[in-house]
């Protein structure tokens, strides 16, 4: 479904979307009647394509989910980039504090074009053509850049010496997991759920393991191959175990180098 003001942004400047073009798009028939049935349609609907399009690029494939593609990309770069790494080497070995005030500067004009931008005088028909797209993405490139310098601020200010070490892109989501606003309710009714699926794997598998270990004895006399020992030595608890070393010790490490 495409929703009506869709449809008018489209047929409107910049884009002027031609009937041909909305056919398209709409994934409707290219037959004369199809195209004749649309644009009866639209016209009950008081619009009226335009002969030909004026503007027609990459943008117009996209469609609302401009919004989306724009959250997963700050989601990326939240999670992908060292912004702690790239604070610490913008910072300069002398007169930080002439930086840290040209740095608070330049955020405030950073924030002024940011309002400059999303005014729609201003860029209300680059907004138009690329479907939201454009002024998504350079929030987007704002947000990266306000967040290095914000970064910068809080070490010089000797703020960022009490946040927990920085173990990588997965610890970086998981906090952000956290933020995100889940309900209680929800939450408790997804892990009982993923308890339920777990306990149903642990006894069908367990079926499976005592079925096979039974057979094998009463096929080889009661000797079971080196592949069955190893097995049965090898339960899920100690996979676990191993991984929580593996992740302790990597820790470990990296808040070494750290130091």
């Amino acid at each position: 479904m495409i929703s009506y003001d869709e449809i008018k942004r489209r047929l409107q400047a910049p884009e002027k979307m031609s009937l041909r073009s909305l056919a398209a798009y709409t994934r409707v028939s290219r037959g004369p009647a199809s195209k004749k049935t649309l644009l009866e349609s639209l016209n009950v609907l008081g619009l009226t394509p335009s002969t030909t399009t004026s503007v027609s690029s990459s943008f117009s494939k996209l469609t609302e989910d401009t919004r989306a593609l724009c959250d997963d990309m700050k989601d990326f770069a939240h999670d992908y980039i060292d912004y702690g790494n790239m604070a610490k080497q913008l910072i300069p070995e002398t007169n930080t504090v002439q930086h840290w005030s040209k740095i608070i500067e330049t955020r405030n004009h950073l924030e002024d074009m940011r309002k400059c931008f999303n005014d729609p005088v201003n860029s209300g028909a680059f907004d138009s053509v690329t479907h939201g797209l454009g002024l998504g993405m350079l929030d987007v490139a704002l947000d990266m850049i306000i967040m290095v310098i914000e970064q910068q601020i809080r070490i010089l200010s000797g703020a960022a010496a009490s946040d927990p070490a920085d173990s990588g892109p997965a610890s970086r989501r998981i906090r952000r997991r956290h933020r995100k606003a889940r309900s209680a309710e929800m939450e408790k009714a997804h892990k009982l759920s993923e308890g339920v699926k777990e306990q149903g794997k642990v006894i069908s598998k367990g079926k499976g393991r005592g079925k096979a270990r039974k057979k094998i004895r009463q096929e080889t006399g009661g000797v079971v191959p080196v592949e069955t020992q190893a097995e049965q030595c090898k339960p899920d608890d100690v996979e676990s175990n191993v991984l929580t070393l593996v992740s302790v010790g990597y820790e470990t490490v990296s808040s070494g180098l750290n130091a």
